[in-house]
């Protein structure tokens, strides 16, 4: 009882002095609040893009087929007005089984080949979780046309790109392209790009240009980008009305050129009847239009395209079937 009651009779604590707080863990920040990746250059304006008509003329007949779940072979008819404008193409795809985000897999390999013996393959190799490599090449009479190379970083706050377009290491030729895209918060992202071309058409033997780039995303239903440089300007403008419709306009100025082009594109989608339709018109009045249609439960897609040039005074028409 002695000790109890000595306990009790313990002085107060001067009126100084405050308590101290027991330590506190630390709180990790919610996924909304962190900044995520703003992705590479190359998707910088790629929603205005997107909108735009992938137009063609005359009948087109595309058959895709799945040999398995991972190798895909495809025929592609074109019979146009004349017969440089006829081709017919043998596509193949291979997926690999490593998934790498929505519905990127690694490795991917795209190849195509026509009778003429041109050939085009891409090659999406992704070694390492933030470390993408695509090679692309290009035969024009199975003689070599075009190769591209190009090796992506992505931190969790940028993205760094080298890229390596016709490299010619022993005559130092070819067009070098190194990029880099920032993301400031979840909205706004900031980078820059260099790109050197070395050449004996060149002035000089080669010309270096540099590009400042933005993008601004506001209520995730708005989105502008920018290409800025000394010679010229792209600014491009994406609005999401709704799930089904979405509007976009590309503007691009030259300097050298002294010319400005301004094109407004949309996309118009009709659910109930498996309908997408696309459209663009630009300053020269140039309209393209491409409307598809799904004709379910066959797996057949049914596709018309029109272009018009009132400066040209030309219309041209194509008809399409999607199988598979």
């Amino acid at each position: 009882m002695g000790n109890v009651q000595a306990s009790s009779n313990l002085p107060p604590m001067p009126p100084n002095m405050t308590p101290i707080p027991p330590p506190t863990t630390p709180q990790k920040l919610p996924p909304e609040s962190r900044i995520e990746n703003p992705g590479s250059v190359e998707e910088l304006h790629k929603k205005c893009k997107e909108l735009f008509p992938m137009t063609f003329e005359g009948i087109r007949l595309v058959i895709n087929k799945g040999l398995s779940n991972h190798f895909f072979v495809s025929h592609s008819l074109l019979i146009g007005a004349t017969s440089q404008t006829s081709n017919y193409k043998f596509g193949s795809t291979f997926v690999g089984t490593n998934q790498v985000g929505p519905g990127d897999f690694s490795p991917l390999l795209i190849g195509d080949i026509d009778p003429r013996g041109n050939i085009s393959t891409n090659v999406n190799v992704q070694p390492w979780d933030n470390v993408k490599i695509k090679l692309n090449t290009q035969f024009q009479e199975f003689k070599t046309n075009g190769v591209q190379t190009t090796a992506e970083y992505k931190a969790d706050r940028y993205t760094a790109t080298l890229c390596l377009v016709n490299p010619d290491l022993f005559n130092y030729t070819g067009i070098y392209i190194s990029q880099y895209l920032y993301a400031l918060n979840n909205k706004t992202s900031v980078g820059a790009e260099i790109i050197h071309q070395r050449s004996p058409q060149i002035p000089n033997g080669h010309i270096t240009v540099f590009n400042v780039l933005g993008r601004y995303i506001y209520d995730d239903a708005t989105t502008i980008s920018t290409t800025l440089s000394l010679t010229g300007l792209q600014c491009c403008y994406h609005f999401k009305a709704s799930e089904q419709l979405q509007f976009g306009v590309d503007l691009e100025g030259s300097l050298l050129q002294r010319d400005i082009n301004a094109t407004f594109a949309y996309q118009a989608q009709i659910p109930k009847s498996d309908i997408n339709i696309k459209g663009s018109i630009d300053r020269k009045w140039n309209v393209s239009t491409t409307l598809e249609k799904r004709l379910h439960p066959m797996p057949f897609t049914f596709a018309l395209s029109t272009m018009f040039s009132p400066a040209k005074h030309q219309l041209r028409m194509g008809v399409g079937f999607l199988v598979g």
